[in-house]
């Protein structure tokens, strides 16, 4: 087998594929013999078809097969042997195969583009002062009030509100027929909580208990219940009950039941921390996208397109575990996976471009992690998720997992180095938003 090697850019490499003739003709042999056995020609029994007859007759379907066979079993050995450590595969070109004569084949793969990363320190960055006011840690206990909600009978009758919790039974009738699975008895439905359908909780408002209604809507094409996905549909519904949320009073037997608070300041008090920590990871990654968007800018370098696929397609398994966890697909979502990956597919680009810098600098600053840090931070692991650090570990190694997290370790030492090493400066935090103090930010540059 002879190889040759040839440079198409940066990040391709055209591979140059021959193979002897002695093999090819092998390769013939043997698939004519196995051919000879099934081939069905008239005047001849199976297994006894004389070879001119089959070249005649099978030629090119036997050579078309068997050149498919041969860079199947050739093209990874070829790839070993260039030493070229590829990211991706493409663009298989072959020439006819020809009885006595060498095979040729190419194709091309991706590599990992050779950066050499310039001018990573000292990246200008700005950072907000970090302010926690009254205003926001009344509105965080409001949402803890909130969270602790309780549903109570209506002091006086009145009809059904936005935000009420309507008890129903109910029919679903689609096209004249009943709905399998469409009936309900004392269903439990938040109006305008849009858990099942917009219009059919809008057309609740108003009713009274006792009440029995009519409501007709359409379903979307996407909707989870199969029978009713793409669909107008008549509900008959009874009200059976109206509740109302209501909520705890903010006081110091709020704070007591809802952790280890003496009264409602000590409450304050630790709300505000968590807050005060929440933002300061907040301005460190508001920080980090600084950095990150210069030192992106101030490197440029083509990206393999294996490789942005390789991450679009992590990015979809993601989010469908994710969806999973509520019993939705991508679909149920509203999206469907190739329109998935053309809305992210520069984010996607972003997220490479980012991992190959920052493996290049680590290499270029000599940064490693040490057996150490990863015991460290699977101790870490093992205590945020309630387990034994033994446990962690072996789910680790029993998944394959420890180089990803060693890696994972690394791509956090890297970070850090670069927010350590930007030239950062505090400022005012302003009313402004994220898109008017990005604005500010390009034009001082």
């Amino acid at each position: 087998m002879k190889i040759s090697v040839e440079e198409i850019s940066e990040i391709a490499r055209k591979v140059h594929v021959e193979l002897p003739e002695d093999k090819v003709n092998r390769h013939l042999r043997k698939a004519y013999q196995q051919l000879n056995r099934t081939a069905k020609v008239r005047g001849f029994r199976p297994g006894k078809v004389p070879l001119a007859i089959l070249k005649r007759q099978y030629a090119d379907q036997v050579h078309h097969e068997v050149g498919l066979e041969l860079v199947n079993e050739t093209l990874m050995e070829a790839l070993e042997q260039t030493d070229i450590e590829a990211v991706g595969q493409s663009g298989l070109d072959r020439e006819p195969l020809q009885e006595g004569e060498p095979f040729r084949y190419s194709f091309i793969v991706e590599v990992r583009p050779e950066v050499v990363v310039n001018d990573y320190k000292k990246i200008p960055a700005q950072r907000k002062k970090l302010v926690v006011n009254e205003e926001e840690v009344d509105a965080e206990l409001e949402l803890r009030r909130q969270a602790n909600s309780y549903l109570k009978p209506l002091e006086e009758p009145r009809p059904i509100q936005q935000g009420d919790h309507a008890v129903l039974d109910f029919k679903a009738f689609a096209e004249g027929k009943p709905v399998p699975d469409g009936e309900a008895k004392g269903f439990h439905l938040e109006v305008g909580g849009s858990r099942f359908n917009p219009e059919f909780e809008a057309k609740l408002i108003g009713a009274s208990k006792g009440e029995q209604r009519e409501i007709e809507v359409t379903f979307p094409p996407d909707y989870g219940n199969k029978n009713l996905a793409g669909k107008n549909a008549t509900f008959q519904v009874e009200i059976k009950d109206i509740k109302e949320q209501g909520l705890p009073e903010l006081d110091d037997e709020f704070a007591k039941n809802l952790g280890d608070f003496d009264n409602l300041e000590d409450l304050r008090t630790a709300v505000r921390q968590e807050l005060e920590s929440n933002k300061e990871q907040q301005l460190d990654a508001e920080v980090w996208t600084q950095v990150l968007d210069e030192l992106i800018s101030r490197n440029p370098f083509d990206v393999p397109q294996s490789m942005v696929e390789q991450e679009l397609q992590r990015m979809v398994d993601t989010i469908r575990y994710r969806l999973s966890a509520q019993n939705l697909t991508l679909e149920q979502a509203g999206m469907d996976e190739e329109t998935f990956k053309e809305r992210n597919r520069e984010a996607a680009e972003r997220r490479v471009r980012a991992t190959i810098l920052l493996e290049r600098i680590a290499q270029q600053e000599s940064l490693e992690v040490s057996d150490e840090e990863v015991d460290q931070g699977l101790h870490e692991s093992a205590k945020d998720m309630n387990q034994s650090y033994e446990q962690v570990r072996d789910f680790y190694k029993k998944n394959n997992l420890m180089e990803p997290y060693k890696r994972q370790l690394m791509e956090e030492k890297v970070i850090n180095f670069l927010r350590d090493h930007a030239d950062v400066t505090e400022v005012e935090e302003t009313a402004s938003g994220p898109e008017e103090d990005k604005r500010k930010r390009e034009e001082g540059s």
